[in-house]
């Protein structure tokens, strides 16, 4: 008996380890995932991963581990912010492998925890927007959207931007072959476990 158990011990093991190295491949799914000050695991209740979702978290897993611009606008702890104006992504514009740039990569805040929050002067002064024109036609359609601060605007004034934002990609849906192998390797493990105990 003590075979099984050291073997069913060491498979929790393997089991753990391989869920806790897949977490930091979120880190690169979002924008600046890796640059919140004392952060490490933004969709956790626990800062170093593990445990508990927080409601970031459940709504980052709710959209198949993809930064959308749904979750960019929300505000999931509720704190007056976007998650993409706590993260440097006011206008909703980074897409993980096609527009990987931010506005900003510092003074960011935990888009899962209320008392976290950015100076709203980050973004007072952005102008997030786009343009597109047809070939051959005269006309062209802009939409702009003027990202604005919810707390107490800041007493500086700013000079207007003279640059144009590139136009927000296309987000692909989510590659399913990374879930796939995933779930492989979860299933192959608790297969191992299961011929072990009842071996």
């Amino acid at each position: 008996m003590p075979g099984k158990a050291t073997t069913i011990f060491a498979l929790s093991t393997v089991l753990v380890s391989v869920q806790v190295a897949a977490m930091p491949t979120y880190v690169a799914k979002i924008p600046n995932g890796a640059n919140v000050d004392g952060v490490q695991a933004l969709g956790h209740v626990d800062p170093e991963g593990g445990g508990a979702r927080n409601a970031f978290g459940t709504a980052f897993g709710a959209g198949g581990h993809t930064w959308t611009k749904e979750l960019c606008e929300a505000d999931s702890d509720g704190d007056g912010q976007t998650n993409g104006q706590e993260l440097g992504d006011p206008c909703c514009a980074w897409v993980e492998s096609s527009n990987d740039v931010v506005l900003w990569s510092k003074g960011l805040s935990h888009p899962g925890l209320a008392s976290s929050k950015s100076d709203p002067s980050l973004w007072a002064s952005v102008s997030c927007g786009s343009a597109s024109s047809s070939a051959g036609s005269s006309t062209a359609n802009s939409t702009t959207t003027t990202v604005t601060a919810t707390t107490t605007p800041s007493t500086t004034t700013a000079t207007p931007s003279t640059t144009t934002a590139a136009p927000a990609a296309t987000t692909a849906a989510p590659s399913s072959a990374a879930t796939s192998t995933s779930t492989f390797t979860l299933i192959s493990a608790m297969a191992v476990v299961a011929a072990a105990v009842f071996a």
